[in-house]
């Protein structure tokens, strides 16, 4: 035999805890539901633009290098340019009858075309060095040939220029090769 709940109020308030314990519980499912959602919606944001600035870090750097690749091959295009003349005049020199000629035009010449070289590798920073003699071995910029006795320099200081030396802004690019004394004997 079954019994009947003596008040139907209390029939409700028993049931009632119950449903809205669940509605509670189905409510915070739906709200931890909608953060993970929102979770995952901003983490698929942050992978996306992770990937385009990744992407757009490696275009960067492929076209610095191709920059850098294609200003290498140029670098000394200025140089060649500036060069052309010299070939233009040496072209001249050989067209010319060599038995229609004197020694001393040919020698002018050649003077001339020198003048040019100079003329052309200074306006591209080129500095000569040419040690005088008497001045102070420098093994930056000089090559000792060989070493000889000196009455008249002191010893490591220069007493001939064999060939002269050559520097780019600042960089020694050939040592000017010397005889350095060695002191009296």
């Amino acid at each position: 035999m079954s019994q009947k709940p003596k008040n139907p109020t209390e029939q409700t308030q028993g049931n009632a805890p119950a449903s809205s314990d669940a509605a509670d519980k189905g409510n915070e499912l739906s709200a931890l539901t909608a953060e993970r959602d929102n979770l995952q919606q901003e983490r698929d944001a942050l992978f996306d633009r992770l990937a385009r600035a990744t992407a757009d870090f490696q275009n960067s750097r492929k076209r610095l290098e191709a920059d850098k690749d294609q200003a290498i091959a140029f670098a000394n295009s200025m140089l060649i340019k500036s060069l052309l003349p010299l070939l233009d005049n040496f072209e001249r020199a050989l067209a010319v009858d060599a038995s229609k000629t004197d020694a001393a035009s040919i020698l002018k010449g050649m003077e001339i075309v020198h003048d040019q070289w100079v003329k052309v590798l200074k306006s591209q920073s080129l500095e000569v060095i040419a040690p005088e003699p008497g001045t102070p071995f420098d093994p930056s910029v000089m090559e000792a040939l060989m070493h000889q006795p000196s009455e008249k320099y002191p010893e490591s200081s220069v007493t001939q220029l064999v060939q002269k030396g050559y520097a780019l802004l600042g960089r020694t690019l050939r040592p000017a090769h010397v005889i350095v004394s060695k002191g009296a004997e």
